[in-house]
């Protein structure tokens, strides 16, 4: 097997009929969507050897668009929504990439650059985006083997097999949607989505597809956890990216009465690393839990180091993402943030992602986020951005966070917004935080 056009096409040999993907009314068996697949790449606009970017409106085109494009031998990368045209022309430009291929109801276009072709590997057959949380995403290439070679591992672990019926959202763009997306390929299983965000799209699909495999970050497992009526059929939740508090715990526990909860810790450049099942006795929220079978973890200075065959290409391993860590004594990675998510503040080292984790835990707050913030007068300072349930009361709220937190943890701005913005990948947009609070952090 060398891409994951083959995969698409030998599941629909063997399943034609087997309903692949779903998307809110519109569903494709894996017959139908092989002939999508192939009606795209009939007039696909890359070349054989080309890293294309493709940027597709709805989760259907972008997942037929990448088919397509390693069907005819070219090599796709998936470009987030919402990027401005320079920023486009940056990945472009800085990337040695040779076009970007846009895909909506409207039309298809594709914008041609005359870039000498590269290559990092022979054998790779496709390419994802970094964060691009600073400077300009990077391109990171992978070969089928670097990614579909660890399913067999992950997909036990979070319940994936050929009778799973997987909700997931957002773009494909997101690593973890498309790891998740695959890994149902791998399995001949079943996927559902909707283009809308929130409960009230999502209901009416978990449950008339009857979904059993949910794949959701936390941010948009709070949004599932409102719901009034429990899902039954759910019985596996896999959930990363973020940490798990308590409180979202428990709620999820009513929501999804039957469901085993697995808390993940993965990067972009590699597969997972360390997987928790989360239960109801009491534990260290900041744990990650333990290695997958076969993954090596080690923390040298303070840095997580990773010892995996499974990961893009070029990495040198072991590999680090520069996030803070340490193991205990059960052998399980605590998670200590970000190296660039610590604040100097008057000589104290202040963890964002500890503060965060303690405001999210909080009565009367939904969701939290801390970041890093510029002072002129004190230097580094945190910046709280919190979203506080309906029914409670700011001032109580602002109470419990100075009672929880030590004096020098306080952040030097307490923002309380209707919402938390995310992107795409349903991660935090931390550009349109900084907007929504009227914070200039520059």
């Amino acid at each position: 097997m060398n891409n994951f056009y083959e995969l698409l096409a030998e599941k629909a040999h063997c399943r034609p009929t087997r309903a692949f993907i779903t998307e809110d009314r519109r569903s494709f068996s894996y017959g139908q969507f092989l002939a999508y697949a192939d009606e795209l790449a009939a007039r696909a606009p890359a070349r054989r050897g080309d890293a294309c970017l493709i940027l597709a409106d709805t989760f259907t085109r972008q997942a037929a668009a990448f088919f397509a494009a390693q069907k005819i031998g070219a090599r796709p990368i998936l470009l987030h929504h919402g990027l401005a045209a320079e920023e486009e022309r940056a990945i472009l430009r800085e990337n040695g990439l040779q076009g970007l291929w846009r895909l909506s109801a409207e039309g298809e276009s594709y914008e041609s650059l005359e870039v000498p072709q590269r290559f990092v590997d022979t054998r790779d057959c496709l390419g994802v985006l970094s964060s691009g949380s600073t400077g300009t995403p990077k391109v990171m290439y992978r070969t089928y083997e670097s990614w579909a070679g660890f399913f067999p591992v992950q997909n036990p672990v979070f319940g994936v097999d050929g009778d799973t019926r997987m909700f997931l959202h957002g773009s494909l763009s997101f690593t973890g949607n498309m790891n998740s997306f695959l890994s149902a390929l791998y399995e001949g299983a079943s996927v559902v989505t909707g283009l809308r965000l929130g409960l009230r799209a999502w209901e009416p699909l978990l449950r008339a597809h009857r979904a059993n495999v949910l794949y959701l970050v936390p941010a948009k497992l709070r949004l599932l956890a409102s719901a009034k009526e429990p899902f039954p059929d759910v019985r596996s939740v896999f959930t990363g990216s973020q940490l798990v508090t308590d409180k979202l715990l428990a709620r999820l526990r009513t929501v999804l009465p039957n469901a085993r909860i697995v808390l993940y810790y993965g990067a972009s450049e590699l597969n997972y690393i360390t997987y928790t099942e989360l239960s109801d006795a009491p534990r260290d929220s900041a744990s990650l839990g333990r290695p997958f079978p076969g993954v090596g973890v080690s923390v040298r200075d303070g840095m997580i180091y990773v010892d995996t065959p499974f990961h893009v290409s070029g990495a040198e391993i072991p590999f680090t993402v520069r996030d803070m860590g340490r193991m205990n004594e059960k052998g399980e990675l605590v998670f200590l943030g970000r190296r660039e998510a610590w604040v100097n503040k008057g000589g104290f080292k202040i963890s964002c992602a500890r503060v965060e984790n303690v405001l999210q835990g909080l009565e009367g707050v939904a969701s939290a986020a801390v970041l890093p913030m510029a002072d002129e007068a004190r230097g580094d300072e945190l910046a709280a951005f919190v979203v506080k349930e309906p029914e409670a009361d700011e001032g109580v709220v602002r109470r419990a966070v100075r009672k929880a937190l030590k004096p020098v943890e306080m952040p030097g701005r307490l923002v309380f917004l209707p919402e938390l913005p995310l992107n795409d990948r349903g991660k935090l947009d931390v550009p349109r935080l900084w907007v929504m609070a009227g914070v200039n952090n520059d």
